[in-house]
């Protein structure tokens, strides 16, 4: 994975608004898509995928929707991104001949998935715009 694609993107916001929901209540598609400004449909895809991975549950009925399988502390930025397009970063194939490079290329995975070991709950925590007085 060189990138993240829209899924990945699309899916830790959709999530990181389950997150802010009260613990008991389940969201609605709708009310998730008009918060993230996502489609309604491929809303509905992304969290199918991260139900089957056990990231929300889904309630059936009138007052039904999705919520979080686990507390946000629980939960870890890099499983939605995995859930979502696969196993991250791995360099695979020829790296090189050099061993600088092997070590180069193990450096860089290591730094991404410590960048996003992340908790879905540390994301508002560790982004607070830093307002200075004057």
């Amino acid at each position: 994975m060189a990138a993240l694609s829209s899924k990945a993107i699309y899916g830790l916001a959709a999530m990181h608004v389950l997150a802010h929901a009260p613990r008991s209540r389940a969201m609605q598609v709708r009310e998730i898509s008009a918060m993230t400004q996502i489609s309604h449909g491929y809303l509905e895809q992304l969290l199918s995928i991260l139900r089957r991975n056990n990231l929300v549950s889904s309630i059936r009925g009138a007052s039904g929707g999705y919520k979080l399988a686990r507390l946000a502390h629980e939960i870890e930025v890099i499983e939605i991104i995995e859930a979502l397009e696969g196993p991250f970063y791995k360099i695979e194939g020829n790296i090189g001949s050099s061993l600088i490079l092997e070590y180069f290329w193990n450096d860089i995975e290591e730094k991404m998935r410590t960048l996003f070991s992340m908790k879905l709950s540390e994301l508002d925590q560790a982004y607070q715009p830093h307002f200075y007085e004057i």
